[in-house]
């Protein structure tokens, strides 16, 4: 009986261990890949006013739309939205 306990602690004790696998870099990882975190995307609800830029590369060099949200809540776009986006510095309160 003692020896069925060890047989099953020792193999209840691989699967533990084995279950976290190596801990990963998640920034190493997001490079390899050719992503990048993207920051919190604001919506226009008049507490702010900024401008987004859209862009169709990771680089962010070729533009694709723009959005523009004003203080009173209106928000103005041209082209189309991209898969990487960036704002003109930071949004300013209103």
């Amino acid at each position: 009986m003692s020896m069925n306990r060890v047989v099953f602690a020792s193999i209840a004790a691989l699967f533990v261990s084995a279950c976290g696998g190596a801990p990963s870099d998640e920034s190493s990882t997001a490079r390899e890949l050719g992503t990048q975190e993207q920051g919190i995307i604001y919506t226009c609800d008049g507490s702010m006013s900024w401008t987004r830029y859209w862009y169709s590369d990771i680089g962010k060099t070729v533009e694709v739309g723009r959005e523009i949200c004003n203080c009173d809540g209106s928000s103005e776009s041209s082209g189309v939205r991209g898969r990487y986006y960036d704002y003109n510095g930071s949004a300013s309160s209103c």
